[in-house]
């Protein structure tokens, strides 16, 4: 996730291609608990700084190359986080005037639905290209390219900081969560999914292995998306982080593409697909994608991945 100056608005929008079924079911709960009376976001930030190394310098480009095909895919309007984000808008009570920053915003889906609501959003990503298009999306949020593990702004800024497949990216998973735990004073909200060896996307991912270099893959295992799924390892996290899970769930969806070509353009456009492609070209990657895509493929010609996520609403 590379460190930068700023986004460059581009006003171009385009048609979303898949939308999303409707969530089924929600698993678990403990409570839980938001701020009635939220306070007011730090109004002088602090400086963006540029670090060298870490997940945000191989991430950031990956992510950024097929920025638009990312955006009017997985964030559309009706993009496949869209439960999961009302869920936390709910749980975490988000509304107006609260302060909130989603770490690893991406094209700023989330941040618009909470901007919506009310919120005074920023956003933080290590890909240029998507944090232009939340810039673009929300002109009046404060959207940043940078690394979740150094957050470029003051202890307590926000009433609630946001993770959605987010922090299972850094290399160093509980700095990047204490850092969320320290402009936080509210929840931190974390999202990962759960459910690997039944997941959809997993299932469409796994066949494309073979197009990986060999250390992409063993280094995906230690950053990316599933880097957090194995049992108890996002509490052991958590715990590492000094933050302590309040609200628990698990939500049940399906995330529906209208038909296999944007299931397809989602699939190639996104960043983990980009170390196969340039291994083994687009070619041999598209096609393994439209052959993993198959067993998915309903009879109307919509393409329904099964999906689970984990959602945690923690605080010190």
């Amino acid at each position: 996730m590379p460190m930068g100056t700023g986004p460059v608005v581009n006003a171009a929008s385009r048609r979303q291609q898949f939308r999303l079924a409707r969530h089924v079911s929600t698993r678990r709960a403990r409570g839980g608990r938001g701020r009635d009376e939220p306070t007011q976001m730090e109004g002088d930030l602090m400086p963006e700084t540029r670090q060298n190394g870490g997940s945000a310098t191989r991430w950031g480009p990956l992510f950024g190359e097929r920025a638009r095909d990312w955006a009017e895919t997985w964030e559309g309007p009706s993009g496949y986080g869209t439960p999961l984000y009302e869920h936390v808008l709910d749980r975490a009570r988000i509304g107006s005037g609260t302060g909130v920053l989603d770490c690893g915003c991406g094209a700023g889906r989330f941040a618009r639905m909470a901007a919506d609501r009310g919120a005074r959003v920023a956003g933080i990503d290590a890909a240029e290209g998507l944090i232009a298009i939340a810039a673009e999306r929300t002109p009046s949020g404060d959207f940043r390219v940078g690394d979740i593990e150094a957050l470029p702004w003051p202890d307590d800024s926000f009433d609630v900081v946001t993770g959605f497949n987010a922090f299972q990216f850094a290399d160093d998973k509980a700095r990047a969560l204490a850092e969320a735990r320290r402009v936080s004073h509210g929840p931190v909200a974390v999202v990962i999914p759960t459910k690997v060896s039944e997941s959809g996307i997993a299932l469409v991912f796994k066949p494309l292995f073979p197009l990986f270099p060999p250390e992409a893959l063993e280094s995906m295992k230690q950053s990316g998306m599933f880097a957090l799924s194995e049992p108890g390892k996002l509490d052991q996290t958590l715990g590492a982080a000094g933050l302590t899970a309040l609200d628990d769930n698990e939500i049940e969806m399906s995330i529906v593409f209208d038909d296999s070509d944007a299931a397809e353009r989602a699939f190639v456009g996104a960043g983990p697909t980009a170390p196969a492609i340039r291994n083994s070209g687009e070619q041999a990657v598209a096609q393994a994608v439209r052959d993993a895509l198959r067993p998915f493929i309903g009879k109307d010609g919509r393409v329904s991945l099964p999906a689970w996520y984990r959602v945690v609403l923690a605080r010190a």
